[in-house]
């Protein structure tokens, strides 16, 4: 009691990242009292010979050993440094990324075997000439298959470590079965960096992309590095009894797809892609609110082939739109938006010139606006100017679809303000958008400025 009284006032205070705060008052024979850790009332001295304030190292309950080990797989200033879902993602990726290796030494395996690995007969040439015939058809796959991606990448790994498995069975077809495989493979990796990237983008929230793609490397080590030592465990129990192996991979595949599952489910991605622009408009139009983020992932299909019957294209090449002078007044008349808008009711498709000075909100308006149009053909509420437009929709001409669109521009100049109020009041981030768009844009002569009566 004392002790405690011979305090001053607080001189000075620290924290690390959220965690309480902890003060520090000047003691009666000069030197620096910190309170501990955790707003504990207890006091004690600063080390004599540090400036770190005693107790030394990161705060909390865990040691200087664990946060150490921490600091080795978890992003520097975790949990505030990262995004809220980064922790159950990462968990889930974990699982489903140490059912893979351990799938992946089942089919290697298989591959060694088939090559003819252990085989006094096998011929070391011709193992080597169908090693190579594997890998470059996986380089080939690799630059033809960029454009891969989606959740259905993952079961196509499953499929290809399966064909690997079960290529041991027919020598005949050995090395077709296993170039196929390998090039699903190099499919999958492509789709797989792309997916690694947008993540990253995602999770880092204090511009520490490289902290935390560093981070999912050294977890990801440590995975596969379990599934080694599993795998050395595993593969002498297998290698005499194929059913058994294929009864270990069917399991671990179903373990697989379920963590991949889980682990995509977790995700809370607050930009708009396509998809979720769909559901948050369609939401907005039927019922006057906007979705939130984690309401829209979770309603969000994993499988490509759900969205709208509309095909959206954004950042088209104004020449494919238009051969006469007539048809880009048709685009350019009744508005100021710096972007054209064609719509092809037959075939449902929308397509848009962007203007150089369009920027995310822009191409966010024009997104939503092709989505409105393919709205018009959908069944479902929409607000009375709209649903007056569908009946003229479905009544009128094709060849009035440019006076849809030119009264669909008058529309938006009253809803989209609310909608993109609604997204960021939501916790949409709108300064950016996962949209694909063209590298194409366009100049052109914009029409009168519109009387306001």
């Amino acid at each position: 009691m004392a002790e405690r009284a011979g305090l001053a006032a607080p001189l000075c205070s620290e924290q690390f990242g959220s965690r309480a705060a902890r003060g520090c008052c000047a003691a009666a024979d000069g030197r620096l009292q910190w309170e501990a850790w955790g707003g504990l009332s207890e006091a004690f001295k600063a080390k004599p010979e540090g400036r770190d304030g005693g107790a030394g190292g990161t705060p909390g309950p865990a040691s200087p050993r664990a946060s150490r080990l921490l600091a080795v797989f978890l992003p520097q200033g975790f949990p505030e440094s990262v995004s809220p879902d980064y922790l159950p993602y990462q968990l889930w990726d974990s699982v489903q990324a140490f059912a893979s290796s351990l799938s992946g030494s089942l089919a290697t395996h298989a591959v060694l075997l088939g090559i003819g690995v252990g085989n006094a007969q096998a011929s070391v040439s011709a193992a080597t000439a169908t090693w190579l015939v594997k890998d470059s058809t996986g380089m080939l796959g690799r630059i033809v298959f960029a454009w891969w991606k989606g959740l259905f990448a993952d079961i196509l790994n499953d499929v290809a470590m399966f064909l690997e498995i079960m290529a041991p069975m027919d020598s005949i077809g050995f090395t077709v079965i296993i170039c196929i495989s390998n090039l699903a493979k190099c499919i999958v990796s492509v789709a797989g960096g792309a997916t690694r990237a947008a993540l990253t983008m995602h999770q880092a929230r204090r511009n520490n992309m490289a902290d935390v793609s560093a981070k999912d490397s050294s977890q990801e080590t440590l995975v596969n590095l379990a599934g080694l030592l599993i795998s050395l465990l595993l593969l002498p129990l297998v290698s005499d009894s194929p059913s058994f192996n294929l009864g270990c991979f069917f399991l671990l595949t179903a373990l697989h797809i379920y963590a991949n599952y889980r682990a995509v489910r977790a995700l809370v991605i607050e930009t708009l892609n396509e998809g979720r622009l769909w559901l948050v408009l369609k939401h907005f139009l039927q019922r006057g609110e906007v979705l939130d983020p984690t309401s829209a992932n979770q309603m969000e299909p994993l499988w490509t082939g759900f969205w709208p019957s509309l095909s959206l294209s954004l950042g088209v090449p104004l020449h494919r739109l238009i051969s006469r002078v007539s048809e880009l007044q048709q685009l350019v008349d009744g508005h100021q938006e710096p972007y054209l808008l064609h719509w092809d009711q037959p075939q449902n498709q929308v397509q848009v010139v962007l203007s150089h000075m369009a920027g995310p909100e822009t191409i966010l308006r024009a997104a939503t606006h092709g989505l409105v149009l393919g709205a018009l053909q959908e069944e479902g509420p929409l607000p009375a100017e709209l649903e007056e437009l569908r009946r003229r929709v479905r009544a009128g001409p094709e060849k009035e679809s440019w006076v849809v669109i030119k009264e669909t521009h008058q529309v938006l100049d009253k809803l989209f303000p609310k909608f993109l109020k609604g997204l960021q009041d939501a916790g949409w981030k709108t300064e950016k958008h996962q949209l694909e768009v063209d590298e194409w844009r366009a100049t052109w002569l914009p029409s009168p400025e519109k009387k306001v009566l």
